[in-house]
């Protein structure tokens, strides 16, 4: 599918380098965590969610949005070498200043206006009203008022 369409398109991931901490056998060159280029609709709504709530620690939550739903592969071997597998646990384990802040940065550029962007759309639309009166108080009244005259002609 063209760029713009409907779908998430099968673009290859995005290399995000970090410092290898593989035991026993470093990569020459260190690691790489490799993000998806752009969000699906399960990410959207997860990092969405992310949003909600305590405004104290958004970055966290939107940090773990991030990687959970954007992390697709890396290069991280276990004590035997072989391959460790890309779990939401194994993401969790993720160790913050070998890892975690690099990669959850990139997927903050990578995705928050994809994120962000609707948002803000909505708020305008929200603030902007529907266009049938401008905001704020009228002039004088706008309709007939009874002002008692009437009243006193009838004693």
């Amino acid at each position: 599918m063209a760029e713009g369409g409907w779908f998430v398109g099968g673009d290859e991931p995005i290399p995000v380098a970090v410092d290898c901490l593989c035991p026993g056998r470093p990569h020459p060159g260190g690691d790489t965590i490799s993000l998806r280029p752009e969000l699906d609709a399960g990410g959207g709504f997860g990092v969405t969610l992310a949003m909600q709530g305590d405004p104290d620690n958004i970055t966290e939550r939107l940090g773990r949005a991030y990687l959970a739903a954007g992390i697709v592969e890396w290069t991280f071997l276990d004590d035997g070498g072989a391959p460790v597998p890309v779990t939401r646990a194994n993401v969790r384990r993720l160790r913050w200043n070998a890892a975690i802040y690099a990669v959850a940065d990139r997927a903050s550029e990578l995705y928050g206006s994809a994120v962000l962007d609707p948002l803000v759309g909505a708020s305008k639309r929200l603030t902007r009203g529907n266009g049938s009166s401008p905001s704020g108080p009228t002039p004088g009244p706008t309709s007939a008022t009874r002002t008692g005259s009437a009243t006193r002609r009838r004693r």
